[in-house]
């Protein structure tokens, strides 16, 4: 699906994923959380932001709800060793969030990413494939990513 991406005129984008806290609790009676990671995708310019919650493929698959996601898991191959999400458009200053066309995944081995966002609404499209690394063990009680990809040089972001 994104193997004819061009690195011309990429937009820049930082990918952060952070462990789920709240993996494997409860949330109604025989109703789990099942997302390894939470995360954000963020675009420089234009400005934007983007969330995701990463599942194994039987639990991403059981969470698509429009035509547009039913045709995207038409395309997707099965994979045990990779995580997937829908992503969702987030509207800071209505604290808001909107699912948008496009999907995120994680190989776990390689933590490889693919990307593809398809947000009519906001004029912002593109897919991505990016090397993600592990990040250093952060400070207790600090707010760090797990796992970081980029394309961008994050010192002047």
């Amino acid at each position: 699906m994104l193997e004819n991406i061009t690195k011309e005129k990429q937009i820049e984008i930082a990918v952060r994923l952070f462990d789920n806290s709240s993996y494997g609790t409860t949330y109604g009676k025989g109703l789990f959380r099942s997302a390894v990671f939470n995360g954000t995708i963020e675009a420089k310019s234009p400005a934007a932001k983007y969330l995701v919650d990463l599942y194994s493929f039987d639990d991403w698959c059981n969470r698509a709800r429009t035509d547009e996601q039913m045709m995207i898991l038409k395309d997707i191959e099965h994979a045990t060793d990779k995580l997937y999400s829908w992503i969702q458009h987030w509207d800071s200053a209505a604290k808001t969030k909107r699912l948008v066309g496009g999907y995120m995944s994680l190989d776990i081995d390689s933590l490889g990413m693919e990307i593809l966002i398809c947000d009519e609404q906001t004029d912002f499209a593109g897919a991505w494939k990016i090397a993600a690394k592990p990040c250093k063990a952060a400070k207790i009680n600090s707010s760090s990513p797990q796992i970081l990809g980029t394309n961008a040089n994050l010192d002047s972001w």
